[in-house]
């Protein structure tokens, strides 16, 4: 049976307490921000309306959870020991001095059984969201968006080797640009292959099968996930926050996150700041046809091309014509599945030349069928707003995980499997919006204007 304190014996109870709370603490501000009747409403689906004993509170146990991941306390046992014999931590909780706090297990099992799923946790989320972004606090011009690894409950060394299943399918619409190529040089297409399965080994850890490895900081590997976010870089909200296996790169999840924000908030963002993990001409093209400006750094990959005979040190004479830095001509020969224009110089031409790695074989000049989305990758990446948004990068987003990691405990994931590790992720996203929520409403009371309409007003 669901069973809640009232708004007028959580007042009566926290009469109590008027000379031993602390009236500036961050609970006392979250607490005249969060809609309680809303987080009230949504709990009561999760409980039989006449069915069984009277429960503990839910909304206590939620403001619990808040306190734990406010203060960055690593387990709900020392959380509960902890609000006992804090009188600010029993004000915000709505308890008298002679009613006691709820036990760690049963805090435990809400979370196992009655809030299984991110579900709650993801609404209640997007409603601070809305509102925050009803007072004026979020701009949508500019995100960043960056991925940071959690490790995982999972012991590094004691590893299972499975077989996992791949299912392999060609790009549709990257077959289509090189066919278009093709077409138009003379060239029989090339027919669409059938999608096959791959079984490749992986290692999974026995006690948590969702992680995966990373060797992001350890050689050797060690059990991970990748919390994938995007904030705004006026005053740093988080905006979305995904959490996945550590294998699982950040270009394949930031359009679905960038479509669930222009649900939310009705349109894109103008401007977005990525770093060289995000460096994708799939992704990049998707952001182009979304309207974004886009910083992305750009990643060096490996090459065995000679130091002096490099592909972007050739020079383009006209568009099936390359010139190497020896004169020699390169024309267009195909364009292969794999993706690349090759151009040939006439048979013979490299041999004798100071920059070639085998005499008996002419250079072959590969230009990826992208090179269009590269190259206005990299005009924008060295244009004046680009240099702008390089600087602006580190010190929203990587800011934005250094105060989970090292204030809010998600430096590591308390919980095994990805609903849970989510769960944690989510609760952390909305105590940091509740702390930013709660000071710019504290500056804007206090004569300090920093909402995006005023600042638009003011620049204009």
């Amino acid at each position: 049976m669901y069973a809640y304190y009232s708004r007028k014996e959580i007042e009566e109870n926290r009469k109590t307490y008027g000379q031993m709370y602390d009236p500036s603490h961050h609970l006392v501000q979250i607490d005249a921000l969060m809609d309680w009747d809303f987080v009230s409403r949504k709990l009561s689906t999760y409980y039989p309306s006449e069915i069984g004993r009277p429960s503990r509170d839910p909304i206590v146990l939620v403001k619990i959870l808040m306190i734990q991941y406010l203060e960055g306390f690593r387990s709900v046992r020392f959380t509960c020991r902890q609000v006992r014999h804090n009188a600010t931590y029993r004000w915000f909780l709505g308890l008298s001095p002679v009613d006691s706090v709820p036990d760690h297990s049963t805090i435990s099992k809400f979370l196992s059984f009655r809030l299984r799923n991110e579900r709650f946790w993801e609404e209640l989320f997007q409603h601070c969201l809305v509102l925050i972004h009803k007072e004026g606090f979020i701009a949508n011009e500019t995100w960043a968006a960056d991925e940071t690894e959690l490790k995982a409950n999972a012991n590094k060394r004691v590893r299972v080797t499975v077989n996992e299943e791949k299912k392999v399918q060609e790009k549709a619409e990257d077959l289509a640009l090189i066919n278009h190529f093709r077409v138009r040089h003379g060239k029989k297409p090339l027919p669409a292959k059938e999608p096959k399965i791959e079984i490749k080994k992986t290692n999974i850890s026995p006690v948590d099968g969702d992680a995966r490895l990373s060797v992001k900081h350890d050689e050797r590997g060690r059990f991970a996930y990748f919390e994938h976010r995007l904030v705004d870089t006026l005053h740093n909200f988080i905006l979305a926050t995904t959490v996945t296996g550590a294998n699982v790169p950040g270009h394949r999840q930031l359009p679905e996150q960038l479509d669930r924000l222009r649900e939310l908030f009705g349109e894109y963002a103008k401007e977005i700041a990525l770093d060289s993990g995000y460096y994708n001409a799939s992704l990049a093209r998707k952001l182009f046809e979304r309207g974004f400006f886009v910083y992305m750094s750009y990643r060096r990959f490996s090459s065995n091309e000679h130091p002096k005979c490099r592909r972007h040190q050739f020079k383009r004479v006209y568009e099936d014509l390359y010139a190497c830095p020896c004169g020699v001509p390169f024309s267009y020969r195909t364009t292969t599945r794999q993706g690349y224009h090759e151009f040939r110089p006439p048979k013979g031409s490299c041999q004798g030349c100071p920059y070639v790695k085998k005499e008996t074989e002419d250079r072959v000049l590969r230009i990826s069928i992208h090179q269009e989305t590269y190259d206005k990758l990299r005009e924008q990446r060295l244009s004046q707003r680009g240099k702008i948004l390089r600087s602006v990068r580190p010190a929203t987003i990587e800011l934005s995980f250094a105060h989970s990691k090292e204030l809010h405990g998600l430096r590591y994931a308390r919980y095994r499997g990805v609903q849970k590790t989510k769960i944690q992720v989510l609760m952390t996203a909305i105590i940091q919006n509740l702390k930013k929520w709660a000071r710019l409403r504290y500056l804007k009371e206090n004569g300090l204007h920093l909402t995006y309409k005023i600042i638009e007003e003011t620049i204009c």
